[in-house]
């Protein structure tokens, strides 16, 4: 469970965020200690995977043993020994620092463990970003691709990344196998390591999204992302983008809406052509079709 808590009024009594990290005042590491406490005192029942201590709130995500019935009782009472041992600490006597009450969401998977896990790591960097160096999410519209047509577009992050020399759009196709996908994405891997390609893609099938995965785990390897979904002009960053537009290694790109249009069930087929066209367009660019024929993999161009 992902639990959220913030000060009752909100101000920055914690600390304040300085690029990735809070630096934390002395009420915030007493909230820290206070964490700490709390699982001490709960003997391990209560596990805190993740959290961090926001200038003005508090995340924490919560595990507990299969099969006790009386599990979210024992998350309430954690969070309220938490906060009010922090309270303590602070002010004492005085009114409570806490709102009165907390945000709970469930986690039903690892999926999302691992989700709420890079929401919680990146929070004070998205925090700086959004309120402090705004031009590194700032979305451009309208955006013009390089190579013409009469679409608009909507930009966020390193514009620049199209006008590097070694673009290559890249598709892997839903039928390659799973076991085959980890030399297939060292193989991409190598590519930008070794010979500096940025790789644009949709990144929406299985092997694509393992790519930009490990694309994103490397250093100073930048990328681009066509995205099929509408991209709010107060875009809101998710997972590592945070972390990677602070780099400046990653764009994201989406069409403008047509107000009179129906959406197009061949969104994703035609932004793959799109992409292998802004790569032909550069100066050494190309478009890989990663495909599965006769029981092997085979890597050629866009049919």
């Amino acid at each position: 469970m992902m639990i959220t808590t913030t000060l009752e009024p909100r101000r920055p009594l914690f600390g304040r965020v300085d690029h990735d990290r809070v630096v934390r005042s002395a009420a915030g590491e007493a909230a820290v200690a206070a964490i700490e406490e709390a699982q001490a005192h709960f003997g391990g029942f209560i596990q805190v995977r993740a959290f961090e201590v926001m200038p003005d709130h508090l995340h924490l995500r919560l595990t507990w043993p299969a099969g006790r019935r009386d599990a979210l009782a024992q998350i309430g009472r954690f969070v309220g020994r938490v906060k009010q041992r922090t309270h303590w600490l602070v002010a004492g006597h005085a009114p409570s620092i806490w709102h009165p009450r907390y945000h709970d969401i469930i986690c039903p998977s690892e999926h999302a463990n691992r989700t709420v896990d890079a929401y919680i790591r990146n929070n004070a960097l998205k925090s700086w970003l959004m309120h402090v160096d705004r031009s590194l999410m700032h979305v451009i519209e309208p955006f013009l691709l390089p190579i013409g047509g009469d679409d608009f577009w909507r930009a966020v992050g390193a514009t620049a990344l199209l006008d590097a020399p070694r673009l290559v759009s890249l598709r892997i196709s839903q039928k390659v196998p799973a076991c085959e996908l980890p030399r297939v994405v060292d193989y991409c891997v190598r590519g930008a390591l070794g010979k500096g390609y940025v790789y644009l893609s949709t990144f929406f099938s299985p092997g694509e999204r393992a790519v930009m995965k490990a694309l994103a785990a490397q250093e100073d390897v930048p990328f681009i992302r066509l995205i099929s979904t509408f991209m709010e002009l107060a875009y809101r960053p998710h997972g590592d983008e945070p972390l990677l537009f602070a780099k400046k290694r990653l764009l994201v790109l989406s069409r403008m809406p047509d107000p009179a249009a129906a959406p197009s069930r061949s969104e994703l087929v035609d932004l793959n052509f799109i992409a292998a066209a802004l790569a032909r367009a550069a100066a050494e660019g190309k478009a890989v079709y990663v495909q599965w024929k006769d029981g092997r993999v085979v890597y050629g161009g866009h049919p």
